[in-house]
């Protein structure tokens, strides 16, 4: 272990400084999504408003990511990797104050769907810029860059959630203690952009001709076969994901407070996993650590809500999302490494579009079960949904490196 760390450590040294600005930026603005992770939901239950109303504003996001992911990614390749994302960071951390600011429900969702307008522009573009920028170090590049996001994100849910009972017994309002704690985290993510600034421009060539072929007509099959996949992940992530909060609140009748300690506690074993993923990788392959992750998270996401009892339901969560963070960064490397130089801004955005497609109708359904309070039926639909998964995987790829290697 201390081997792999030091290894870590040189690498990141050794990284362009432009993949240094942008964890920073990473980091700062998932401190932010963190947070909204942590109290969003419970601000909109805490207003009276319906969970179905909830599944709603929670599908917007995804839903118009999936609308908006081929433009994303076409007018990053025709304005250059800085000012992309300074556009997307500032429009997300815009949107998520708008759905925050007021009470108003047609606001929260159009701020709902201006942050998927823009989110999806974050992957859809990190994944050939760090491709371009850490070409032979891609693998421990991207496993770098989750594992960011990680901490940055159980840092944000663990403040977000410790601080909600010094902040309402200041203010003595609920809704409007959560208000205040949003708007304060949406200007963090806003604070995000500052180290972009810094990066290199970037621009592409003048007279470099881009091309929708290979987003629409001129799609490949391979880019096909990984969109098929991701919308099962998708699915599996979002019927546990996405309602947790509310999942330990009235499900396993625990506290905000508790929420934010799991997500903390989350970070230990992924760092463990993030740090031994690319050499476990290098031994066994990369898609095989894929499968294996794939296939355990099919008993694990069950797990998350098969008891009542909060440790059972997090130590499962926990579990599942660093076995996730692994499998992601992996897989993401792996589809990029089969896309041509000229398809890999179009795989990025279809694996961006099914994958969000699969939150956002994931997120009607689980609306509604929670207003039921069919939570069980949450984690049937999640473990199902990465039985599959985990079947097209091997379908797709596994079987046929299976018999490559056979033969």
């Amino acid at each position: 272990m201390k081997n792999i760390f030091t290894s870590y450590i040189k690498n990141i040294k050794g990284f362009d400084c432009n993949i240094k600005l942008y964890l920073a930026t990473v980091f700062i603005s998932n401190l932010g999504f963190g947070a909204f992770r942590a109290v969003f939901n419970l601000y909109i239950l805490s207003m009276d408003m319906t969970p179905a109303f909830l599944g709603i504003v929670l599908s917007l996001t995804p839903f118009a990511a999936a609308i908006a992911s081929i433009p994303i990614g076409f007018l990053a390749e025709k304005i250059g990797y800085k000012r992309s994302f300074l556009l997307v960071n500032f429009v997300i951390g815009s949107a998520y104050f708008m759905q925050i600011i007021s009470p108003n429900q047609t606001l929260i969702m159009s701020g709902a769907f201006l942050a998927g307008l823009a989110a999806c522009g974050n992957f859809i573009i990190q994944l050939p810029f760090v491709s371009h920028y850490a070409k032979e170090n891609k693998n421990q590049a991207y496993t770098l860059m989750s594992l960011v996001f990680m901490l940055g994100n159980s840092i944000g849910a663990l403040v977000g959630g410790s601080i909600f009972s010094w902040v309402n017994k200041l203010f003595t309002n609920e809704a409007l203690s959560y208000r205040v704690i949003l708007a304060f985290f949406s200007l963090i993510i806003v604070a995000g952009c500052i180290p972009l600034f810094f990066m290199d421009e970037n621009r592409p060539t003048a007279h470099k001709k881009i091309s929708l072929s290979p987003y629409l007509k001129g799609i490949d099959v391979t880019t096909v076969k990984f969109a098929a996949v991701e919308i099962f992940i998708g699915f599996g992530l979002a019927f546990v994901a996405l309602f947790l909060n509310v999942i330990f609140v009235y499900y396993f009748n625990s506290s905000l407070e508790m929420f934010g300690i799991m997500s903390a506690v989350l970070v230990i074993p992924a760092i463990f996993l993030l740090f031994t993923g690319p050499s476990i990788a290098e031994k066994i392959t990369g898609l095989r650590v894929v499968l294996i992750s794939r296939f355990i998270s099919i008993l694990l996401t069950l797990m998350v809500v098969l008891t009542q009892n909060v440790y059972i339901g997090s130590g499962a969560y926990i579990l599942y999302r660093s076995l996730l963070g692994l499998s992601q960064s992996l897989w993401f490397a792996f589809a990029i490494s089969l896309a041509t130089k000229r398809s890999r801004m179009a795989t990025a955005a279809w694996l961006e579009i099914t994958f969000q497609i699969g939150l956002g109708i994931a997120a009607l359904v689980g609306g509604r079960l929670i207003a039921s309070e069919s939570y069980l039926m949450l984690g049937i639909l999640s473990s199902t949904a990465t039985a599959v998964s985990f079947l097209l995987t091997y379908l797709f790829f596994g079987r046929k490196k299976a018999q490559s290697q056979a033969g």
